[in-house]
């Protein structure tokens, strides 16, 4: 398993749907993940850090799990089944004590989940985003692999950063379902 960071949300021009690029750490690989255009807006309104009056969901479930003494310790993009990806959420029972540990009581609870809500609540709180070896292997693209008619492609995923993902928002917002 490896960690993967977002790196980039685009409008995949055939299908216009969004894609946001999942970033393998260590490596030239990008792992794209096709999402619906509201989650899109949800990741781009996360890495806005736009404030709201009240919670939106993610924001009710991260204070509900506060609440209750769970934290998320990560998330895990495991298994690709019938082209949906599926991952899961990782929490740990703040409420254990060392005895309950030394007792051999598991203090980790995990969620089956989509993985457009792991991106989202990992974008709001910033615990890492995991992916199975076996997915990066059959559906990560290498970016030194990219024929080289697609050299634009690959220096448009190389050389972004947060500043130009903010700028993509901005400029795609309208083709986003904002």
């Amino acid at each position: 398993m490896k960690k993967a960071v977002v790196k980039g949300l685009v409008l995949d021009k055939v299908s216009n749907t969004p894609i946001v690029l999942l970033a393998i750490e260590n490596t030239k690989k990008i792992l794209p993940i096709w999402v619906g255009a509201c989650e899109a807006s949800l990741m781009a309104i996360a890495i806005e850090r736009v404030p709201f009056d009240r919670p939106l969901t993610h924001d009710l479930m991260l204070s509900i799990l506060k609440e209750v003494s769970l934290k998320i310790e990560r998330f895990v993009i495991h298994s690709l089944k019938d082209n949906i990806f599926y991952a899961k959420i990782v929490l740990r029972d703040l409420t254990l004590t060392e005895q309950d540990l030394a007792e051999g009581v598991n203090p980790y609870i995990e969620i089956d989940a989509r993985p457009s809500d792991c991106i989202i609540l990992s974008l709001k709180m910033g615990a890492p985003i995991y992916v199975a070896n076996d997915i990066i292997a059959s559906e990560a693209i290498d970016i030194d692999n990219i024929d080289s008619n697609d050299e634009e492609f690959k220096k448009f995923v190389e050389n972004m950063d947060i500043n130009e993902f903010r700028k993509l928002l901005d400029d795609d917002s309208g083709q986003m379902g904002e």
